[in-house]
């Protein structure tokens, strides 16, 4: 499989960082005890969920189908994932529920650490609940897959890369900034 053999290449180990032992706890169940807060360490191992997540999702995660119209029809392929390696920062893979990051560009700030801190955040409250995947993440504040240059027929798919922005001219596929909207 490719991301298998992609990740235990040594020039790829050497540019990622592995995040599947956390070094620092993000308190998820916490009480009060004598007027101390304390939390606990524990995670749960399995999750679940009750009935039908779409009525509890907010309002604004329906556009997600219009962000993925570009590639309904024919899928994700890798070449398109690669594609997007050029406009990206960061790369972001899961595999059997550990997550790698390869830095492609400098950041602006910490949009990065967020984003993954929040990856990871979504590994622990839903642990074996969250696919492999391979995603390219763009952290700027302009669009960069612009439907003007995947436009004609013989013009290639546009790359899926995910960023904190898009608007009617971009193939960008938004993604929240946690940063700014919280968890």
């Amino acid at each position: 499989m490719f991301l298998q053999s992609r990740i235990t290449s040594t020039t790829l180990l050497n540019t990622i960082i592995i995040f599947n032992k956390p070094q620092l706890q993000f308190p998820l169940n916490c009480t009060d005890k004598n007027k101390a807060a304390t939390c606990s360490s524990y995670y749960p191992t399995t999750s679940e969920f009750d009935g039908d997540s779409t009525t509890s999702c907010p309002d604004y995660f329906r556009w997600i189908h219009e962000d993925l119209k570009p590639w309904k029809s024919t899928g994700i392929t890798k070449d398109m994932v690669e594609r997007g390696r050029n406009v990206s920062h960061f790369r972001l893979v899961i595999v059997n529920g550990k997550v790698y990051v390869q830095n492609l560009d400098k950041v602006y700030q910490t949009r990065d650490v967020f984003t993954i801190w929040g990856i990871l955040q979504l590994i622990r409250l839903y642990p074996g609940k969250i696919p492999d995947l391979d995603l390219m993440f763009q952290c700027g504040d302009k669009t960069v897959i612009l439907k003007k240059d995947f436009q004609g027929p013989k013009a290639l798919s546009p790359p899926p890369v995910f960023h904190y922005c898009g608007d009617e001219n971009s193939h960008d596929i938004v993604f929240p900034d946690w940063s700014f909207w919280g968890w």
